[in-house]
């Protein structure tokens, strides 16, 4: 069993060229991720606060739809969270304006108080990992979870939510020394060290524990670092309609493809350099074929197998 743990949102997400229209769309990075990985057949359960309104209703329907258990889910009558989403292009990505207070998000981050013996991976990412009101908790978890099997962390950074640049940064640096592996995108390092190149950063975070990070570079692929081994993945050439939800795709794909190759756990193995280039092409696979569709809509395994193919 995978736990995903994070933010469940509402993405309002512009029609036509004025933008003053909305479409209501289920997202949020962790949600997206739990979605993925349902998609690629891993056993997954969400670790989130979902209200209990029409759109938290939504929520529960889809994660179930894709056998998605809600065991470690918080039900709150408060409204579901808000994300207004500004679309950007292959290069920038989405950008977003968030709602939280007052909301179902808004109350103890429900991590199971006994870790469950048939848990092998916990992953967590976006807001709740670096947001005041949950980072700890998260935190805690995160050593918790570490001493029963794998970890993962995916900053997912949205300073408009966290703008204390300083303070962020501290958070993610315990998240990342407590993690197995780290995906990010050089937009999030890029915010977090303005003053270096991403490259270096996330080379250095790969030195700080994991056992290796991964970053993501929009239509140039992702890159990680296995210790001081530079691998790449170039990102396939597609005609993209849409970046939500791409860097949630590749997340998910990256946790996937660990999981299908026996890679998470407390007796995984040790990660090789052969092992993890398959999972980074893997990965921007998946991650090219969402940008081919509108909003996060993560694709199957067989259809990333028959497009690695290809």
């Amino acid at each position: 069993m995978i736990l995903i743990s994070g933010e469940a949102l509402v993405d309002l997400i512009p029609d036509g060229v004025s933008g003053s229209v909305y479409s209501a769309v289920l997202g949020g990075s962790p949600f997206n991720v739990a979605i993925g990985l349902g998609r690629l057949q891993s056993s997954v359960e969400f670790v989130s606060r979902l209200s209990t309104d029409p759109n938290g209703e939504a929520f529960a329907a889809a994660l179930r739809a894709d056998n998605i258990g809600l065991a470690f889910a918080a039900r709150d009558a408060r409204p579901s969270p808000l994300a207004f989403v500004m679309r950007g292009t292959a290069k920038t990505g989405a950008r977003y304006s968030f709602y939280l207070d007052a909301t179902a998000y808004d109350g103890p981050w429900p991590f199971p108080a006994a870790w469950p013996s048939s848990a092998r991976h916990l992953h967590v990412g976006s807001i709740s990992s670096v947001e005041p009101r949950h980072a700890r908790s998260v935190i805690d978890a995160m050593r918790k979870a570490g001493e029963m099997g794998t970890t993962s962390f995916d900053p997912n950074i949205r300073p408009l939510v966290t703008p204390d640049r300083v303070a962020v940064s501290e958070l993610v640096e315990r998240h990342v020394a407590a993690a197995s592996f780290v995906k990010a995108s050089d937009e999030d390092l890029a915010w977090l060290y303005p003053d270096q190149e991403p490259e270096k950063s996330i080379a250095f975070w790969a030195r700080r524990g994991p056992a290796f990070c991964a970053m993501t570079r929009g239509e140039r692929g992702a890159v990680a670092y296995l210790g001081d081994q530079r691998l790449e993945a170039p990102a396939p050439r597609v005609n993209v309609i849409d970046t939500v939800g791409a860097g949630d795709s590749f997340m998910s794909a990256l946790i996937g493809a660990m999981d299908f190759a026996g890679a998470l756990g407390r007796n995984a193995g040790p990660v090789t350099a052969a092992g993890l280039a398959e999972w980074l092409a893997f990965a921007t696979q998946a991650s090219a074929i969402t940008c081919t569709r509108k909003g996060s809509d993560p694709p199957t395994r067989a259809e990333i197998s028959a497009a690695l193919k290809r």
